[in-house]
């Protein structure tokens, strides 16, 4: 869907680091009970508007929707609406658009995290979901293995990493097992 600007979905243009930015504007439920963070949008994502467009995303957030996060969504394409009325958002600790050739360097990773934490804090967000490892370090200032964190955010939040998109079966049902206990105990 297009709107009067040009935009499509969830696009917005936003100043990163002194630079207009095509990006994905940040996803805020009403009142949150989970907060989706990535490191940064991937160009297809951005390019059709929406979260999660690649293979590997699609497939990360199909964990989160047989886990119970939220449901399925409507034609079995955009994770948005069905996440939003579960009380799930979407954001991204870095702004700008990129892919493995292309990394994020760490000080657009320190420059963003401040903004995103302030944001999760000021919202009390009782759960940090990550689907990729990499926003781990940046929000915690440590890695940890895929599960839930050993250290919480500062406002007492939990942080969850999943495993992989092509990680061990076993490990990766272990993984999403123990957040479906951490979703019942929320």
């Amino acid at each position: 869907m297009d709107d009067a600007s040009g935009l499509v979905g969830y696009q917005a243009w936003v100043d990163w680091m002194g630079t207009p930015t095509l990006t994905l504007r940040d996803l805020w439920p009403e009142n949150p009970r989970a907060m989706i963070v990535g490191l940064n949008p991937a160009p297809l994502s951005v390019e059709l508007g929406h979260y999660y467009q690649g293979s590997y995303g699609r497939m990360q957030l199909n964990r989160l929707v047989k886990a119970g996060l939220f449901d399925t969504p409507s034609g079995n394409r955009f994770f948005e609406e069905p996440a939003l009325a579960s009380g799930v958002g979407f954001t991204d600790l870095v702004k700008r658009p990129a892919c493995r050739g292309d990394p994020v360097r760490s000080r657009e990773q320190r420059y963003g995290r401040e903004a995103v934490l302030a944001a999760l804090e000021a919202q009390k967000v009782p759960l940090v979901v990550c689907v990729f490892k990499a926003p781990v370090k940046p929000l915690l200032d440590q890695e940890g293995p895929p599960g839930l964190q050993s250290t919480r955010t500062s406002w007492g939040g939990f942080v969850f990493r999943m495993t992989g998109p092509t990680g061990n079966r076993e490990k990766t049902a272990r993984v999403m097992d123990e957040f479906e206990r951490l979703l019942r105990q929320l």
